[in-house]
């Protein structure tokens, strides 16, 4: 570590011009939340793996920021060399490089010099970002730098090579809309925006868009491409050789250009001066005519030339689309707005709503098989009381040889549960398997060389999700195979009242996530306890499984869409207690009409449908702080449970089920 930073402040000192700190951002050319092995900047430089965060060098100090999920994992993954900042508890990464005063505070910080140069790679910095940044800086007479070459790819030695990993064509049958039909939808959107193309740069929006999936990001079923679209043409910015004969076919027919990865920088440079058509890149392809889309209306399939000039804009989204392209288009050119395609992709067709509801049918089944087997395991080996009896475990000794049940161990037989399922193709993000202690590290990722032995008399959490061809997964379940404390209980119950209280939930048309977080956290804060995470998120359609633009959260970004039928969306408050256990609840759900015996001010009301499956341990609730709507929406949700996941389940495991999900009495 120490080799690295010292490599990199060589060649920042060497840097034209030399730069006074240099920012690793986590994100990779698309501003992707997961990343492939090799974008792995961030980690590579600090040692935190955490999918969120930034790392910032000067000639004297390296700083990490990251978020409440991941202030425990980066105080034990970060070196003596780094130090740690909290967002939200310390100044922002552009307060503290611009010494800038905060008035309430009446404090200054005077971090870096007056005319700084502050290095980064523009290619993976949103427009967004960059933009704070340099109106930060400018009131110091700092300057944001674009680095002439990735700086820390340049120290970085045995960095992964890229992959030829190959295009798949998603079917229709999985995606329930013709690429035709999105591109139609978008260019109506593209119009009614005054603009005369896009630039797509976020991968599960490639991915959406043109009906395809991949393999370059973990756990995520995405292809590293960029698209741009314009009243008359689509361009897919790709690595060639991941396309297969079939895949080329079939971007033929869909009047889908086919172009190398690095042409979309040339490329957007000839979409500025308008230059861009299908003539000026490759050949035309069926079913795009020539058109002069700066001065066309799009009507339906055609466009016509006779109208008045009102397309000239170019459509960037600057949460999602790096700095490095943005900065070749005319600013005032430029729409810089959301893209359509995040809202139309959380937008859930009939089809994928289908699908979503039975991959969850199935991924409930192996959660309740796994909840079976590592129940029996716990017993025979740990001489645990097990899932349903509540006493101190027997503390069996095992005996040489005997098998252990590490944390690594279990989440991979969880794993293979899933896997014997229909459709399935792989984990939706890394397994959080957590015993006790780790429980209390919100994304805990089990290493097997260090990770813990099982515990029967600690807390168990996993939160684990999966990928079918018709939807992804995400569930977290907390249990207990011994005696859990009465505090456990009592927190285990605040949470549940609080996953309770928000799936329950009817609002009117227009309600934001940041206006319902509220109902999960209320439970706790009656007993002075909270969480440092959002409540829900949105969840792709055998796509990312964290998907925007909405979500349920107290940051404000919450507040930024409101929820709307056929969104599908987490809720997953929890509790964590450094040193001792953490616990959280979470399933999917899908944004529904809300059947109210009224509707004031013809709002419309919405709800919430519950699709995952998996039954609450009993033995980790006090029912004595349920209320009897409590207890009756248990009970109906453990019916639930028993008549969807019975059919998938062989006769043990059914007569585990049963007892799993009786009835509470109220």
């Amino acid at each position: 570590m120490a080799d690295t930073l010292a490599a990199l402040r060589s060649l920042m000192s060497s840097h034209s011009p030399p730069l006074h700190a240099l920012i690793i951002p986590s994100e990779d050319y698309h501003q992707s939340e997961y990343v492939s092995a090799r974008d792995k900047r961030r980690a590579f430089v600090s040692g935190f793996t955490g999918s969120a965060g930034l790392a910032l060098i000067t000639m004297d100090e390296a700083l990490l920021w990251t978020d409440g999920r991941y202030f425990l994992q980066a105080t034990q993954q970060l070196s003596d060399q780094w130090k740690l900042m909290r967002m939200g508890e310390d100044p922002p990464v552009d307060i503290w490089m611009a010494n800038v005063t905060i008035p309430l505070l009446v404090l200054v910080y005077s971090n870096l010099p007056k005319d700084a140069a502050i290095g980064v790679d523009t290619w993976c910095v949103s427009v967004d970002t960059a933009q704070k940044w340099e109106c930060a800086f400018a009131k110091k007479q700092q300057k944001l730098v674009q680095t002439t070459r990735n700086l820390v790819d340049e120290v970085w030695k045995n960095r992964l090579p890229a992959q030829a990993n190959p295009v798949i064509v998603h079917p229709l049958q999985f995606a329930g809309q013709s690429v035709a039909d999105k591109l139609k939808e978008l260019r109506r959107k593209l119009v009614l925006g005054k603009a005369r193309a896009i630039i797509i740069t976020a991968l599960d929006e490639v991915a959406w868009l043109y009906n395809v999936r991949g393999s370059d990001v973990s756990y995520c079923p995405v292809v590293h491409a960029f698209a741009i679209v314009t009243i008359d043409s689509a361009f897919f910015y790709v690595d060639k050789q991941k396309l297969s004969p079939e895949a080329n076919s079939y971007m033929e027919e869909n009047g889908i250009i086919v172009r190398d990865y690095g042409d979309v920088s040339s490329d957007v440079v000839l979409l500025a001066s308008n230059q861009l058509t299908s003539c000026s890149s490759t050949k035309g392809s069926k079913g795009n005519p020539k058109i002069d889309v700066r001065n066309a209306t799009y009507i339906g399939n055609t466009a016509s030339h006779a109208v008045e000039f009102v397309n000239d804009l170019i459509w960037v989204d600057p949460g999602a689309c790096c700095f490095a392209l943005y900065s070749k288009l005319s600013a005032d050119k430029v729409l810089l707005q959301q893209s359509p395609l995040a809202l139309a992709k959380a937008l859930k067709n009939p089809v994928e709503i289908e699908g979503l509801k039975k991959a969850h049918f199935r991924d409930g089944a192996a959660v309740v098989q796994y909840h079976v087997w590592l129940d029996k395991q716990m017993q025979e080996i740990y001489g645990a009381s097990g899932y349903f009896m509540e006493a101190e475990s027997t503390k069996q000794k095992k005996q040489l040889g005997t098998k252990r049940l590490t944390e690594v161990s279990v989440s991979d037989k969880l794993e293979e549960f899933r896997a014997s399922k229909e459709h399935f193709r792989g984990l939706s993000f890394p397994t959080t398997s957590s015993v006790g202690s780790n429980a209390a590290i919100i994304h805990y990722k089990p290493e097997a060389e260090t990770c813990a032995e099982l515990d029967p008399d600690c807390i168990y959490l996993f939160d684990s999700g999966a990928q079918y061809l018709d939807g992804t997964t995400d569930i977290t379940r907390t249990i207990h195979f011994g005696k859990p404390s009465p505090h456990e209980k009592s927190s285990y119950t605040a949470v549940l009242k609080g996953h309770i209280s928000l799936g329950n939930a009817r609002f009117p048309n227009g309600t934001n996530g940041q206006a319902l977080d509220i109902l999960a956290r209320i439970p706790l804060w009656k007993d002075g306890l909270d969480y440092r995470h959002g409540t829900g998120h949105g969840i792709g359609s055998y796509l990312n499984v964290h998907e925007g633009p909405h979500n349920i959260s107290f940051r404000p970004s919450a507040r930024d869409v409101p929820l709307q039928v056929s969104m599908a969306v987490t809720d997953e408050p929890g509790y964590y207690e450094d040193g001792n256990f953490g616990i959280r609840i979470e399933n999917v759900l899908i944004v529904k009409e809300g059947n109210t015996k009224f509707n004031f001010g013809n709002k419309g009301y919405l709800s919430f449908e519950h699709i995952t499956w998996a039954p609450y341990q009993r033995k980790l609730i006090d029912v004595s702080l349920l209320v009897p709507e409590e207890i009756e929406w248990l009970n109906e949700y453990h019916a639930k449970c028993r008549e969807i996941l019975t059919p998938y389940l062989n006769t043990s495991e059914m007569e585990w089920l049963k007892k799993a999900t009786e009835p509470i009495a109220a």
